[in-house]
């Protein structure tokens, strides 16, 4: 149930995120408003972002992602009622999000460390709560401190980032990450998930923040996917982009 709880919670944290966004950019305006038609295909997702990739597989490779229902406590006690709806709930039978998911299979894959990014002031459980402060912070460019830091950066050649893209930009947490480290010489592998944006202006986010570093094209699939089609086609995304040992 705790976990249930929590994807639930992501997903509905991302689309009102979403219908909130302004018409900065056009292009995501105008996807954001599709979700619901777009059916969360992870192979459309795919397609969309390319798999092209000039990463050596036998390169050292991290997972760190950002989970917003790693980020919010203990949810043990709350009831699915009162934090979505049944039309939310209906849409999806998934155990666990979906950047858990392909950080599992990125490790499974490629033998890489896993990275949790988590805040030092989790956010609220209660949603009515968690989004004003979560708007907050994307509106005052806010960057809230990480609990943790990786060992030994250096080490790695591949760093794989997982991030949910809130109003079609990357969190506050993951812009406190990547003021924390210097990714130049290294390749990034952008993962996502969304309700209609897709990777939006994380991308080019990435770019701006991490400009010594190669950014390839990534992995994105709406937050919604089930668990399982994500697990598999993200798997065969892997493969086909020469990111895997042999």
């Amino acid at each position: 149930m705790k976990r249930n709880i929590a994807v639930l919670l992501c997903c509905l944290l991302i689309g009102t995120l979403a219908a909130c966004g302004s018409s900065e950019t056009s292009g995501s305006q105008s996807e954001t408003t599709t979700a619901a038609s777009e059916g969360g295909s992870a192979t459309a997702a795919a397609s969309e972002t390319g798999s092209a990739t000039s990463a050596d597989s036998n390169m050292k490779a991290l997972v760190a992602y950002f989970a917003y229902s790693e980020n919010i406590g203990d949810t043990s006690n709350m009831e699915v009622d009162a934090i979505t709806s049944a039309s939310l709930n209906a849409n999806t039978n998934n155990i666990d999000g979906n950047l858990q998911v392909m950080a599992q299979v990125v490790a499974e894959k490629t033998g890489a460390d896993i990275f949790h990014i988590l805040v030092t002031e989790p956010y609220a459980m209660d949603y009515s709560t968690m989004l004003p402060m979560a708007t907050r912070q994307m509106q005052n460019d806010e960057r809230p401190k990480l609990q943790e830091s990786i060992d030994d950066l250096e080490q790695y050649d591949v760093i794989y980032i997982g991030t949910p893209v809130w109003n079609a930009e990357l969190p506050p947490a993951m812009l406190s990450f990547f003021d924390e480290y210097d990714f130049t010489g290294k390749t990034i592998v952008p993962l996502g998930i969304h309700l209609g944006s897709r990777f939006g202006k994380a991308i080019s986010q990435m770019e701006e923040l991490e400009p010594g570093a190669e950014i390839l094209e990534g992995y994105t699939v709406n937050a919604e996917t089930p668990n399982e089609e994500v697990k598999t086609e993200f798997g065969e995304w892997l493969d086909s982009a020469g990111l895997v040992n042999e």
